[in-house]
């Protein structure tokens, strides 16, 4: 195969044609287009990420006698409710972490605007079985964006209405979007998994702002108590 090279100047240096010089530059523009949108992303996703924590914080949890369960209003769309039915605190995210969670995984209002959903044929929290959650990475607040960061010794807390739940940290995986077993009341693929254990999943895009993937982690429930009794010693601040 032969190697045409580029032709020379008169002073030895060699021509460059425009082009080249269009073609670096269409790239560089690329690249500078690519990465704005990603940091205009990430700032939008810190503003969103700030209003859905507020929103978490100041949320009133039904109490356990409540007729109805509370409602999430889309102030852009009336008929558009989701139903809450706790929060949930990853200290190893951010020492006062805390997200709504809704009944469903539907991207309006759940993912979008409240933050965290649960999978509606898995288990609630502290059933036996698997009490599985999913939320963004990417974009709408990016709820989940750092789980890949919890690890072993690490807790999440699960707060509803009834009891604070407390979930130890198991094994992170990533998977196929279609290998949905991994939230299968005995999580497949989860060291250890067995029969009559209490397991909580997060799942979410993996790598952050592509689909190709899921990131999953497992935890394994290790503790509950009353709401009467108060959160656990490592989020104390929470109400």
């Amino acid at each position: 195969m032969k190697i045409k090279f580029p032709s020379r100047r008169a002073d030895g240096r060699p021509k460059v044609s425009i082009r080249v010089v269009v073609g670096a530059g269409l790239v560089l523009a690329g690249i500078a287009t690519a990465a704005w949108g990603y940091w205009g992303t990430s700032a939008q996703d810190n503003i969103l990420a700030g209003e859905q924590q507020q929103t978490a914080q100041t949320y009133v949890q039904p109490s356990a006698t409540a007729k109805a369960e509370q409602k999430f209003v889309d102030p852009d769309d009336a008929n558009t409710l989701a139903d809450i039915f706790g929060r949930i605190y990853i200290p190893r995210i951010d020492e006062k972490y805390v997200r709504l969670v809704a009944e469903g995984t539907r991207w309006h209002p759940v993912l979008n605007e409240i933050g965290i959903g649960h999978y509606t044929k898995t288990q609630m929290p502290g059933e036996v079985g698997n009490f599985a959650v999913a939320a963004h990475r990417g974009g709408f607040g990016g709820a989940f964006r750092d789980i890949h960061r919890i690890k072993a010794g690490d807790h999440v807390y699960v707060e509803t209405s009834e009891a604070w739940y407390d979930y130890e940290y198991r094994q992170t995986v990533i998977v196929k979007p279609e290998q949905i077993d991994v939230i299968n009341k005995v999580p497949v693929g989860m060291d250890g998994a067995h029969e009559g254990g209490k397991y909580m999943t997060l799942t979410s895009c993996e790598p952050i702002y592509v689909n190709t993937e899921r990131i999953i982690v497992w935890l394994e429930l290790v503790d509950t108590r009353s709401k009467n009794e108060g959160p656990f010693k490592e989020i104390s601040w929470a109400k």
